[in-house]
């Protein structure tokens, strides 16, 4: 009996142990994507599969993984009352083209659905603003983002 309720622990360790090791910039990223998902007060399934999409293919995330992980930033939301130091791990470790292409992934999540709010409109105006991303290129990532 103590043998299962031991392994129970241990692997849930594991598995909090394999989200603790998330790179401090995924993380960031992956913060900014479920802020980006929630913004309307609704996070649909298919922002949720969509930012797991992001962290398998350009990330190389296992899916278990990036499950994971997209769970444990959603919990963690729910308890954040500031992005900015998100924000500034974004700006102390990357360049120019990555913030870019952050902004690309914060419109697809944003964009999901099929409808543009003005609080999803603020936030990507307000975080183009944070990641030093000038109006034309979010215009373009929006672009690309589309499809």
């Amino acid at each position: 009996m103590f043998s299962k309720f031991t392994s129970i622990f241990e692997r849930v360790k594991k598995e909090k142990d394999e989200i603790i090791y998330l790179d401090e910039e995924i993380y960031a990223i992956l913060s900014l994507l479920i802020e980006a998902s929630k913004i309307d007060d609704h996070i649909d399934e298919s922002e949720i599969n969509t930012i797991i999409e992001f962290l398998i293919k350009k990330f190389h995330l296992k899916e278990s993984k990036a499950k994971m992980a997209t769970e444990f930033a959603i919990e963690k939301s729910n308890d954040k009352v500031e992005i900015y130091s998100d924000i500034k791990i974004i700006l102390n470790n990357m360049n120019h083209q990555q913030r870019i292409s952050v902004i690309e992934m914060m419109w697809a999540i944003v964009l999901v659905d099929g409808k543009l709010d003005d609080y999803e409109t603020n936030l990507m105006s307000r975080m183009c603003g944070l990641l030093h991303v000038s109006g034309i290129e979010s215009s373009q990532a929006k672009k690309r983002a589309l499809g």
